[in-house]
C-alpha cells in the first residue's frame, strides 16, 4: 500500500521557536532550515522546518512506514497500520518541535504508494525481463543491473519501479529472518511521487477533494494510483502469457474455488456465455454472473 511519505504543515508564526536551540541549522541551505534526524536514524521521521521568503513556515516530516512500524520495509502495512503510523507520525513530531501537527490535515508533500505482487522467485525474475522490454512513454525507462527497473518523468517529479525485493533485502547489511521471509517470491513495484505536481496530477484524475492525509493516504487510493501503472505496462496480461488459468486463479483464491472456476472456464469454452439459461445443467443465472465476476477479477475471463 505505502512506503515512504512526506507530510507538512504550514505556519505563519509559531508558538514555541526554542526548536533552533536543538535541531541541525544548515547554514547552507538556500533559506532558514533546521533539521532533526536527518539521516533518518533508528528509522525515526526525519523532520524540518524551513522558513521561505514569504514568512511562511513549513514543517515537515517523512519516513518509511513500514520501517517504522515493523524495522523493515519488506511488508507493506495495511491501512489500519498506516493509520498507527499516522499518529506515531504525529506524536513525535509534537514532542520534538513543541509545535501543532494534526495528522489528519497534513498535506501529503512526497508520497511511495508501492505494491507487493507474489509470484514465487523464479516467476519474480521471468516477469522482470518482460517488463524491461516495455516502454512507458513519455517516462525514461532505465534498466539498472538486470534487476531493477526504472521509469521516470523528464522533470524527474515522478518515477516508477519495479524489482524483486528479495535481492534488495539481500543487499543491505543485517538482513533479518523476518524481512527474508516476507521478501521471497515479491515483486516490488512502487509509484513514487516526490513533486507538487505529480501529486496534483493525481488529484485532478482520482478527483479528490485535496492533497491531505486522509484523501491521499487511503488502500483505495493507492490501488487506482498502481492500477494505472499496471494497466498501461499490460501487467496481467503479460502474467498471464506465462501462466496457466488454474496457476493464476490459485493466486487468489484457495484451491478448491481455483478448481471448480476452471471447471467454470471450460463450460464457458464449451457450451458459451449465458450456458446458464439452459436449465438442463443446473446451473443458476446468480452462480454464473458471481463466477464470471470472480474470473474477470484475476484477468482470466475470455482469456485467449
Amino acid at each position: 500500500m505505502l512506503d515512504t511519505v512526506q507530510i507538512k504543515h504550514f505556519f505563519r508564526s509559531l508558538v514555541c521557536d526554542d526548536f533552533q536551540s536543538r535541531w541541525r541549522y544548515l547554514s547552507k541551505a538556500r533559506n532558514p532550515t533546521w533539521t532533526l534526524n536527518a539521516k533518518g536514524s533508528e528509522n525515526l521521521p526525519n523532520l524540518t522546518i524551513i522558513n521561505t521568503p514569504n514568512d511562511i513556515w513549513h514543517l515537515s516530516a517523512e519516513v518509511s512506514l513500514p520501517k517504522m512500524l515493523f524495522g523493515h520495509n519488506a511488508r507493506l502495512p495495511n491501512q489500519a497500520e498506516v493509520f498507527q503510523g499516522l499518529q506515531m507520525i504525529g506524536e513525535y513530531v509534537e514532542a520534538e518541535s513543541n509545535l501543532p501537527f494534526d495528522v489528519s490535515t497534513a498535506t501529503v508533500s512526497l508520497i511511495h504508494y508501492a505494491k507487493d505482487i507474489c509470484l514465487g522467485e523464479s516467476d519474480v525474475w521471468k516477469m522482470i525481463k518482460i517488463l524491461a522490454a516495455k516502454r512507458l512513454p513519455p517516462l525514461r525507462k532505465n534498466f539498472y543491473e538486470d534487476a531493477t527497473l526504472y521509469f521516470t518523468s523528464k522533470a524527474r517529479t515522478k518515477q516508477i519501479r519495479i524489482y524483486p525485493k528479495l535481492k534488495e533485502v539481500l543487499d543491505r547489511k543485517h538482513a533479518t529472518p523476518e524481512a527474508i521471509a516476507h521478501a521471497q517470491g515479491v515483486l516490488r513495484l512502487e509509484l513514487c511521487l516526490v513533486k507538487p505536481d505529480s501529486m496534483d496530477s493525481l488529484v485532478k484524475r482520482l478527483r479528490l477533494p485535496d492533497k491531505t492525509t486522509s484523501s491521499m493516504l487511503t488502500e483505495e487510493i493507492s490501488d487506482s494510483a498502481i492500477g494505472e501503472v499496471l494497466d498501461k505496462l499490460n501487467f496481467f496480461e503479460s502474467l498471464s502469457n506465462e501462466k496457466t488459468n488454474l496457476e493464476l486463479l490459485r493466486e487468489q483464491f484457495p484451491t478448491r474455488k481455483a478448481m471448480n472456476l476452471c471447471g467454470f472456464l471450460e463450460m464457458v469454452n464449451e457450451r458459451g456465455e449465458g450456458f446458464y439459461k439452459d436449465e438442463s445443467l443446473g446451473f443458476s443465472k446468480d452462480a454464473y454472473f458471481r463466477d464470471a465476476r470472480d474470473c474477470r477479477k484475476v484477468k482470466v475471463w475470455k482469456r485467449q
